[in-house]
């Protein structure tokens, strides 16, 4: 069993970041099951108008995505907020105005203060594998207290090829 938990996210999603248009989107929502579904759908409609021909890039995103909104209808407290949001190197900004993301953050934000643990599925356990799956689909994941109590999952995919 391991669990993710960082007071700050790591160097690379701030130092290197700078905002993308609007500071990315956000959407606030009760805890009920079919908000997993509609979270992914909500993602993917945002991606595919932010970010065309980066689909396959994105497919992971969507997955980890759904498995920490998953977590959270699941575990947490509502009302959950979900946040995504381009994020672009500055060097490239300033030599390049018009450079495409590099990486996509996502956030989800539940009321509960427990943090997510990470648990070894064995081969016949049907749970469990959600935050595997977060681990090995992106770039780095961690969690930090949310502001007015709770936490926010948080997680940085790769949008560039190499």
């Amino acid at each position: 069993m391991r669990t993710m938990i960082h007071e700050a996210p790591p160097a690379e999603a701030e130092a290197e970041s700078a905002p993308g248009p609007a500071d990315g989107v956000w959407w606030t929502f009760p805890a009920l099951p079919v908000h997993a579904r509609l979270a992914r759908i909500w993602l993917e409609g945002w991606l595919d108008a932010q970010c065309p021909g980066k689909e396959e890039r994105a497919f992971g995103a969507l997955v980890a995505f759904s498995e920490l909104v998953t977590n959270s209808v699941l575990h947490g407290a509502g009302p959950i907020t979900v946040h995504a949001r381009l994020v672009y190197g500055p060097r490239e900004l300033q030599l390049n105005p018009g450079t495409e993301p590099r990486r996509l953050l996502c956030e989800v934000t539940d009321r509960c203060v427990d943090l997510p643990m990470m648990l070894n599925a064995g081969p016949e356990d049907e749970h469990h594998r959600g935050l595997s799956l977060v681990d090995a689909l992106t770039a780095n994941w961690w969690v930090r207290a949310a502001p007015g109590g709770g936490k926010t999952t948080s997680f940085l995919v790769e949008l560039d090829e190499g």
